[in-house]
């Protein structure tokens, strides 16, 4: 699958496919659109595919303007199982996802 680029509000590619609403990336797969329970606050439910894939790593887009809350009891439970969750500004998240990628 390789790197996200192209990231521009609303909007990133992956591969050759441009996406323009929330999404998972996963090694090979994709789930879009991404529908969290809360529109702007995080919950551990909302990352129930993202865990069942065993990350060691989940790193989350917070949005353009960093808007996404992220409460600290998620990274904790998640820290709990062995997962390290590390959130940016999107922009920023692309950069670090794409380091961790290749």
């Amino acid at each position: 699958m390789g790197c996200l680029s192209d990231y521009a509000f609303g909007r990133v590619k992956v591969g050759g496919c441009t996406y323009r609403r929330d999404l998972i990336v996963f090694e090979e797969e994709i789930l879009s659109p991404w529908i969290r329970q809360e529109g702007h606050c995080l919950h551990v439910e909302d990352l129930k595919w993202a865990i069942a894939h065993h990350p060691r790593v989940i790193v989350v887009g917070t949005g353009t303007f960093g808007g996404l809350a992220i409460p600290k009891e998620i990274v904790a439970s998640l820290a709990a199982q062995g997962v390290t969750l590390v959130d940016y500004k999107t922009g920023k998240a692309v950069e670090a996802y794409n380091e961790l990628v290749e």
